[in-house]
């Protein structure tokens, strides 16, 4: 009996000694950037594996032996700290994001995922790149930065959209436009020239299933998730930023003839106006030019000055923008003003915020139309050099016959076209979101969100032809006024949870989420200014003697919703192994009763080798990811209705109502299922790294205006579901340090995408539209045009290569083959960036290879029947008896346009921007009270090496472009002061 109290005796010494040597850590660890506690933040003791994760309030608390001396704490994207421990009981700190590891965390529009552990294809776009760009619209900065994404300027109006393509093009008749949230709703590509690319935070691109997954029958087009700047922790800082510049149109590759070269030429083709000779000596000396008479140089200046600061409790980001940019084109340009305030609180368990933007464009366009004769920027092909705008007593040149707005070529005065008459809009937007938040104390990892936002535009557009100008003669000048507004709502709502147990990883959540969009739009025609243009009581009432002027009136109004259900469930096993699943159903009021409701998934898987042992032995591996994932989304971009519509109308005073639309209740969703394959990497200290992807979409249902018998309704199509496209290719990304030291550092940056689109099925035979074609084993927007095979220099015929490889002069569109595209199959970006005390110098480079485009502007300056107006310098080559060796066929020939002789190579390489800047010590600015100054200058499209003949080779999203206005030219001076 004393052994064994003896024994127990020493057993409760020892656990006693045992426990005295062990304490408790408690502590906080919050955000640096927002104050925000931080839930699964990993506290470990340094040296050995005894280690807790933060709960939902930030808070842990952990068990050390006496010998522990240091703690350390890290979560993906902060920096880690190592805290030494002494004598303390509590230890709060604070996480600095990590600018090197922030692009390990996915922002998906509901939420931040870790990368490490996401098997989803995505890339991250440097806002700072963007915000410097002074773009109109902010697409058009976007060009280059990311695989996969293309980007077309579509031209240089201010504010102008561009075309951008995720993977290319996933439908034939449907939208394949991205989708675009902004904190977490959705907003119209439309409408981004009343958006502040300074306001942007942070933009992420979702390209395969299992990261678009999430939108469902939204995201079939890939995503763009922007979330906007938020207050931090800190005293007050005040920032102004300034960029004024001069923008220039580009190099004209399509080069037209002279005045001496345009006389000669009109005389070699027997003289068609009758000069005598002293008028031709007159006229060749005038060499007027069109391009100078109608482009400018144009100005730009952009203010912005915003502010942030707050507590932990409450943080405020503030900010006002004004924007002024001329036009290259006279009369044209965009004048902006935008608001925007963020606030974000946190009260205990709770967090809370509110975002406002309010925003007003004014933008003044011109025409832009392949054969408008009316296009004001058709005048610096067509109109000869000999002619001028304006006479020498002031007043336009009517030399076509006064009051025809004509010159003596017949030609519409451009002058005239552009200056008189105008093309205006007006847009008004609003966005407001808020969230609330609630993490449950008491349950580790949970917490409740909900979500809601409202986007408005509104639209006012006008054009006015004004009754001296060509087109506006015959009706006395012609007003179209209209207003649109659209007005949409976005609720989500959702529980969510997120932990980690020793070796598992979980986190997932489950949502409901409403969407609701009415748009409505009104407008009119009106005719007969007899005395030009001071409002709409100017307007002639039309009568039955009177048509012409009987205006008309147009309205328009719809509606839809989206009600979606869905879920996310991730899991990881001992930090090397994960899955990730995406769950969602989707009810959309677009489809007909029976194909209402779809259900779209996908699942992802992760190996993160470079956490395996037998890997580590390669110290120079910093990081190796293998990803692969599988899965559906939709795309619900078809017309609005799939009932018959009718619309009213009337005759002989009497009303009527006619079919308008034909229905189709089985109208359902085109599907994309996506396969994907990628690898991550990063070696030799984090010094290089790269992703390299492998994608395979594909796109069923497609969106198809199916031909029917028009005896049968009227109707010649309805839109049904058939066929399929599908989008195969790879993307590689690389970026390395080439030089990191303490006083300089280089780095350089290259990505480079291979998409080939295909069009697998369809339900008829080739469909031709004019020199395009769709086609079972082509790519969409196909060229499809007869073989130019130069000209017999016996006859001095033109002549055309048959199917079976004989040469003809008989031109057959039988004998049509197809060409490239535009979307090009090949392109990327290059990016550079040097740093030394201070200064910084960088440049980005993008490129478009094995692109095609069928030149219209080259066809109707190429026509020998149009030689009344100018032409093209090569028609000076034209075959004669004496000129037998050229491809330039005799001018009595029939022209034929739709052969490969107007098929363009619009490849290019294009240096996109190149930025120079210096950024002042900050012992410099202390004793005169500025925190941070910076000046830079900067210069956009200086360079651009292509064959395209014309302005400009992205100047169009399609594989035909003409009369569009050209891309920017654009050197610009900036200054950035904080306080």
């Amino acid at each position: 009996m004393k052994k064994l109290l003896r024994s127990l005796f020493i057993l409760l010494f020892v656990a006693t000694s045992a426990m005295a040597q062990e304490r408790t850590i408690t502590g906080t660890v919050t955000s640096k950037d927002d104050g925000l506690p931080m839930p699964g933040v990993s506290v470990k003791v340094k040296g050995t594996k005894i280690g807790v994760s933060t709960g939902a309030d930030g808070k842990y608390t952990i068990s050390i032996p006496a010998s522990a001396t240091e703690l350390e704490i890290s979560s993906i994207g902060f920096a880690a700290q190592t805290i030494s421990i002494g004598s303390n009981s509590v230890i709060n700190t604070a996480l600095v994001t990590d600018s090197q590891s922030l692009g390990e965390v996915v922002v998906t529009g509901y939420g931040a995922v870790s990368k490490r552990s996401f098997a989803g294809a995505t890339a991250s776009i440097s806002t700072g790149d963007v915000a410097k760009q002074t773009y109109g619209s902010f697409d058009q900065a976007l060009q280059g930065a990311a695989t996969g994404v293309t980007v077309v300027a579509n031209g240089g109006q201010p504010g102008q959209q561009a075309v951008v393509r995720i993977r290319g093009n996933g439908s034939i008749n449907g939208v394949n436009t991205p989708l675009f949230i902004l904190d977490g709703i959705e907003i119209s590509a439309a409408d981004f020239q009343t958006m502040n690319q300074a306001d942007f935070e942070s933009i992420e691109v979702l390209k395969d299933a299992v990261s678009t997954g999430i939108y469902g029958s939204r995201g079939a087009n890939g995503v763009f998730v922007i979330t906007s700047k938020r207050g931090k922790v800190g005293q007050v800082q005040i920032n102004y930023d300034l960029q004024v510049g001069q923008s220039t149109m580009p190099e004209d590759r399509l080069i037209v003839m002279n005045s001496e070269q345009k006389i000669n030429y009109e005389v070699q083709r027997g003289n068609p106006y009758g000069w005598t000779p002293a008028q031709q000596d007159s006229l060749k000396r005038i060499n007027f030019s069109w391009k100078d008479a109608l482009f400018q140089t144009a100005q730009t200046q952009q203010h912005q000055i915003s502010a942030n600061g707050g507590s932990e409790g409450s943080r405020f980001y503030a900010s006002l923008s004004y924007m002024d940019q001329e036009g290259i084109v006279q009369t044209t340009g965009l004048k902006r003003y935008i608001a925007r305030a963020n606030v974000d609180n946190t009260v205990k368990n709770f967090r809370f915020g509110l975002g406002v933007q309010g925003g007003f464009s004014d933008r003044r366009n011109t025409g832009e139309a392949n054969t408008f004769l009316s296009s004001p920027l058709n005048a610096i092909r067509w109109s000869n050099p000999y002619e001028v705008d304006y006479l020498a007593d002031g007043s336009f040149n009517e030399s076509g016959g006064v009051g025809t707005g004509q010159l003596g070529s017949g030609q519409p005065n451009g002058a005239m076209e552009l200056f008189l008459n105008y093309n205006y809009n007006k847009q008004l937007k609003g966005i407001a979101t808020t969230y609330l938040e609630y993490h449950f104390p008491t349950v580790k990892g949970l917490f409740l969100r909900t979500n809601w936002g409202i986007d408005y535009t509104q639209n006012e557009n006008a054009t006015f032809t004004d009754p001296k100008t060509s087109t506006g003669i015959a009706r006395q000048g012609i007003l179209n006024r209209a207003m649109d507004r659209n007005f949409r709502y976005t609720g989500t709502t959702s529980a969510n949870y997120r932990n980690v147990f020793g070796k598992h990883e979980v986190n997932g959540g489950i949502f409901g989420e409403l969407i609701k969009n009415d748009f409505r739009s009104f407008g009119f025609t009106g005719y007969g200014f007899t005395n030009g243009f001071t409002n709409e009581a100017g307007i002639t009432p039309g009568t039955a003697t009177t048509p012409n002027y009987i205006p008309a009136v147009t309205g328009n109004g719809n509606q839809y919703g989206l009600l979606s259900l869905f879920a996310t469930a991730n899991y990881g096993y001992d930090g090397k192994y994960f899955i990730n699943l995406v769950g969602r159903r989707d009810g959309s009021s677009r489809f007909g009763l029976n194909n209402k409701w779809a259900n779209f998934g996908s699942v992802g898987l992760v190996w993160l080798a470079s956490e395996e042992d037998f890997i580590k032995k390669f110290t120079f591996i910093n990081n190796l990811k293998f990803r692969a994932s599988y899965g559906s989304t939709g795309n619900n971009g078809a017309a609005l209705y799939p009932i018959p519509q009718f619309a009213r109308t009337a005759y002989a005073g009497a009303g009527a109502w006619s079919p308008n639309v034909p229905g189709n209740p089985l109208l359902s969703w085109e599907v994309n299922t996506t396969t994907n394959i990628g690898l991550d990497f990063a070696v030799l200290k984090n010094r290089l790294n790269g992703t390299i992807e492998w994608y395979n979409r594909n796109t069923s249902d497609q969106f198809y205006n199916l031909p029917v018998d028009p005896s049968a309704g009227g109707f010649t199509s309805i839109q049904s579901n058939f066929g399929t496209l599908r989008n195969r290719g790879v993307e590689v990304a690389l970026n390395g340090d080439l030089v990191r030291s303490s006083s300089v550092t280089w780095n350089l940056g290259a990505n480079i995408s291979y998409n080939r689109n295909e069009i697998t099925s369809l339900p008829q035979n080739d469909v031709i539209s004019g020199v395009t074609i769709l086609s079972e084993g082509s790519p969409v927007n196909t060229l499809f045009l007869v073989p130019y095979a130069g000209v017999d220099p016996v006859t001095g015929n033109a002549q055309y290569r048959k199917l079976d490889g004989t040469i003809t002069q008989a031109f057959s569109v039988a004998d049509k083959i197809k060409y490239g595209t535009s979307d090009a199959p090949w392109f990327g970006g290059l990016s550079t960036r040097v740093e030394y005390k201070g200064f910084d110098l960088s440049a980005q480079v993008n490129f478009f290879l094995n692109r095609e485009m069928y030149n219209n502007d080259l066809n109707n300056i190429l026509n020998p029947t149009y030689y009344f107006d100018n032409m093209h310098i090569s028609m000076l080559n034209e075959w004669t008896t004496t000129n037998r060796n050229t491809d330039v066929p005799r001018p009595g020939n029939a022209y034929q346009p739709q052969t490969s002789r107007l098929i363009d190579d619009a490849s290019f390489w294009r240096l996109r921007n190149v930025t120079l800047g210096y950024n002042f010590r900050p012992a410099l600015l202390k004793s005169i009270k500025i925190r941070s100054a910076r000046v830079f200058v900067q210069g956009q499209n200086l360079w651009t090496s292509t064959d395209f003949r014309g302005f400009d080779p992205e100047a169009t999203g399609t594989s035909l472009t003409g009369a569009q206005y050209p891309s920017l030219v654009q050197a610009t001076f900036g200054l950035n002061i904080g306080f």
